[in-house]
């Protein structure tokens, strides 16, 4: 959020951009979006530095959908916040996607957060999608040997469960600087000369779901 523009002028400003330079068609609009995300209108004369980092981000995403949005990037929107404010948030966007009929592509490293908010996941190594299916399928029964080690690290709060950690072989590679074949081949435990020599294609396995593994295709 630019520090130097009102949180009205920043709501308001695509907008703006647009071509829009009725005042009180913006005012209304502005304060709609306020209300919308759980502020008020008197918040729209004051600057960022006013706010606490949850009210902030309701302010960076009152100042998207006032664009009725189809589509929303939201790239790690929550990892800087307390959990609890996490929590608010997090189900602020899944009433306005309700309400609005926004699709998110979110993204983000806290499986617990990846879970509640997908309908469907897609996992990335190394600019990769190694595994792509619905997040009940993907918790339940993932395939890609990323997928696994990934799953594996996630904490769980009843201690009466035991799961064994995977743990990954060797340091993540360059990802400037990429292995020959499969990017995950140096770290994979089930890696093949023909991983080591050609990079595996996304093939669909069936029920909705693809995943990018010789070993995972042979398997089936």
């Amino acid at each position: 959020l630019d520090p130097r523009m009102t949180v009205k002028e920043i709501i308001s400003e695509g907008l703006v951009i647009q071509g829009e330079r009725n005042k009180e068609v913006l005012d209304e609009k502005v304060y709609e979006m306020l209300e919308l995300v759980g502020l008020v209108r008197e918040h729209a004369s004051r600057y960022p530095h006013e706010f606490s980092g949850g009210q902030r981000q309701r302010i960076g995403v009152a100042r998207s959908i006032i664009m009725n949005p189809d589509l929303i990037i939201a790239d790690e929107p929550v990892s800087a916040l307390d959990v609890s404010v996490q929590a608010q948030l997090l189900n602020l966007m899944k009433k306005l996607q309700a309400e609005l009929g926004v699709t998110y592509i979110f993204i983000a490293h806290d499986l617990s957060v990846v879970q509640y908010m997908s309908d469907r996941i897609g996992v990335m190594y190394l600019g990769n999608m190694v595994e792509l299916g619905s997040s009940n399928t993907i918790f339940a029964e993932p395939l890609h040997p990323y997928t696994e080690a990934l799953l594996s690290a996630k904490p769980i709060a009843d201690p009466r469960i035991k799961r064994q950690k995977i743990m990954l072989e060797g340091e993540t590679p360059n990802p400037a600087n990429p292995p020959k074949g499969c990017y995950f081949h140096p770290r994979c435990a089930y890696a093949t000369d023909k991983c080591r020599e050609c990079m595996p294609p996304l093939r669909d396995v069936g029920g909705g779901r693809m995943v990018r593994c010789f070993h995972c295709l042979e398997e089936d």
